[in-house]
């Protein structure tokens, strides 16, 4: 079996993957926003 060294993994993968998944989270979250509030304008 090799040696495992920490921090020797190449982790560039995964770190674009989880900025993607925030950025597709704060999108999600401000587009629900804005919904909740277009809702409550239109229903007054």
């Amino acid at each position: 079996m090799a040696e495992h060294k920490p921090g020797s993994m190449d982790i560039r993968a995964q770190e674009k993957t989880f900025a993607g998944f925030v950025r597709f989270t704060i999108w999600a979250v401000a587009l629900i926003i804005a919904v909740l509030i277009f809702m409550a304008l239109v229903n007054a």
